[in-house]
């Protein structure tokens, strides 16, 4: 070993590596780590991050041309260091940077630079279980590129790590080994077998809206064809098995989020509403419009249909004030309003119908959650949020759901708080207090429910016992209503990851990273065998989900 590199190495030993002897040092999961190491204390030291770039080059300056990149944070000065010395050394290359989630003002980018169309080395500080540089892979991947080379100054070597990269056919190359920082990783046990993911085919509907990163208009499967809405205003019906529009709608609406109600399919016609203030009804087959409900400045809401009854029930927001929104329910062949129930602010959650008992529930941001009776509007009774008392933040701004087994409903809400009411008498049952807002749908199962919270965690509440039985961190915010498919839970991340949890275990039993953000609710067709997952940016993937022993 050089001189230089052995300088590097004792620096990196004395300055950057961190024990817990004496301080507390917290992994992403609040549990206690024994050793981390913090490359941004070699970083900030002129010196020593000008002779890492310097390593850089003596490893490739004599594979030029290439262009250089990396993600955000970690990597940025190392990147800024080697662009710098490439100047010097009079041969300069071109840089950019990977985003960890999309920027949602400005541009809207996910790569911070201009690509080209030279080969493509990827810098980092570590390289554990290649998480992070599997989203910089993936995000290339969306830009027709590829990944020549990776350089890191630490490889861990993990079980995980070794893995991505042969998957991938990578080449990495590091200064150091963890070994040689006298570090080790505890021993990783091997999963009996593994979740395949592959996507098949993807689908961009135009000029989506960066800035509102939350539940949109959900894919909806029905005989083979696929169905969901835009920010473009474009409702489209696309080929489930290979995403070739069959039609496409056209709402106009001022503002740039158009349609975010998911559909209701029922009987070839297809529901929805959107924010030009409309509900419509379409012929499924042709999109060719049965109906259209005006009674409203916008619909961000999503029908929840009564077949039985031959209603369709949904949220609806005026631009009054004292009549910001209302709960109204549709006959479904007509269109014509059979009754409304007014809301003093918007109703911009989605409600819930519950066929045996005649009931629908839905939440406003009256803090509020609302059951009527679904023939004649009338209120039962009204629960009201905000249970740790902040000002205006009580609002539920999704679908409750129905527990049926002991007659409750459980619903998120803004104040952070899962609220688990009792249907006969409108009273809190019990309730678990979140970090953050709840934008999301509950998913009940026998005696679970599944609820993701924006504070990066799924919540999962026995709902028999009354109490909280495990909570899932993720590592970035949860919007993604948890879906049941083939005895699985799925849902999605902001930072673009697709779940799959054991319902026996509880436990993460495959991940997919995906470009852009899931805030979308998972869909699947039992014709096709395809997942289908809409990230926020109006990009829809079917994705083929296998086993591998």
């Amino acid at each position: 070993m050089s001189e230089k590199k052995q300088a590097l190495l004792s620096a990196i030993r004395s300055e950057a590596v961190l024990t817990s002897d004496g301080q507390r040092l917290i992994s992403p999961t609040g549990t206690s780590n024994r050793w981390l190491i913090d490359m941004r204390r070699i970083f900030m030291k002129a010196v020593l991050l000008d002779l890492l770039a310097e390593f850089f080059w003596d490893e490739y300056s004599e594979k030029l041309p290439f262009q250089v990149g990396g993600m955000e944070t970690a990597a940025i000065p190392l990147l800024s260091a080697i662009l710098l010395k490439s100047a010097a050394r009079g041969t300069p290359v071109n840089g950019f940077i990977v985003r960890k989630e999309r920027k949602t003002y400005g541009t809207g980018n996910l790569i911070e630079g201009v690509l080209t169309e030279e080969p493509i080395i990827i810098v980092d500080d570590v390289l554990n279980s290649g998480k992070s540089l599997e989203k910089v892979r993936v995000i290339l991947e969306r830009e027709r590129r590829e990944i020549s080379s990776i350089f890191v100054l630490i490889d861990y070597r993990s079980t995980q790590g070794l893995a991505w990269r042969v998957a991938h056919d990578l080449q990495v190359h590091s200064l150091f080994a963890l070994n040689e920082l006298n570090l080790s990783l505890k021993k990783e046990a091997l999963p009996a077998s593994s979740t395949i993911f592959q996507n098949l085919w993807s689908f961009r509907s135009p000029d989506p809206n960066f800035f509102h990163r939350v539940p949109k208009s959900f894919p909806v499967v029905d005989n083979g064809r696929l169905y969901f809405g835009g920010d473009c205003g474009i409702f489209w019906c696309l080929d489930a098995f290979n995403g070739k529009p069959i039609w496409a709608v056209k709402v106009e609406s001022v503002g740039h989020k158009n349609i975010w109600s998911t559909a209701a399919v029922h009987r070839g016609r297809v529901y929805f509403g959107s924010y030009d203030g409309n509900v419509y009804c379409l012929d499924a087959a042709t999109g060719q419009e049965i109906w259209c409900f005006i009674g409203a400045d916008w619909v961000g809401s999503s029908p929840a249909l009564g077949a039985d009854v031959g209603l369709l029930f949904i949220g609806l927001e005026f631009g009054v004030e004292g009549k910001r929104g209302s709960v109204v329910a549709l006959d479904m062949e007509t269109g014509e309003k059979v009754w409304e129930h007014m809301t003093a602010r918007y109703t911009h959650a989605s409600p819930i119908y519950w066929a045996e008992r005649g009931i629908v529930a839905c939440g406003s941001n009256d803090d509020e959650l609302l059951l009527l009776d679904a023939r004649s509007g009338n209120r039962y009774w009204r629960f009201r949020t905000n249970k740790n008392g902040a000002s205006q933040k009580g609002s539920i701004r999704h679908a409750a759901a129905f527990d049926k087994i002991r007659g409750h409903v459980v619903t998120g809400c803004a104040d952070g708080c899962i609220y688990i009411v009792d249907v006969a008498s409108g009273e809190e049952v019990w309730s678990v207090i979140t970090s953050n807002t709840i934008y999301t749908i509950p998913l009940i199962v026998g005696d679970l429910a599944f609820v993701p919270s924006s504070d990066k965690h799924l919540y999962i509440l026995d709902l028999e016992k009354k109490e909280l039985k495990k909570k899932i961190f993720c590592g970035s915010k949860l919007f993604s209503p948890p879906s049941l498919i083939n005895g699985k839970i799925y849902f999605g991340s902001c930072g673009g990851l697709l779940y799959e949890l054991s319902l026996e275990s509880l436990s993460v039993t495959g991940t997919h990273q995906l470009p852009d953000a899931i805030t979308n609710m998972v869909s699947y067709s039992q014709e096709t065998k395809f997942f289908y997952v809409l990230t926020y940016v109006n990009e829809l993937f079917a994705i083929d989900v296998g086993s591998a022993t």
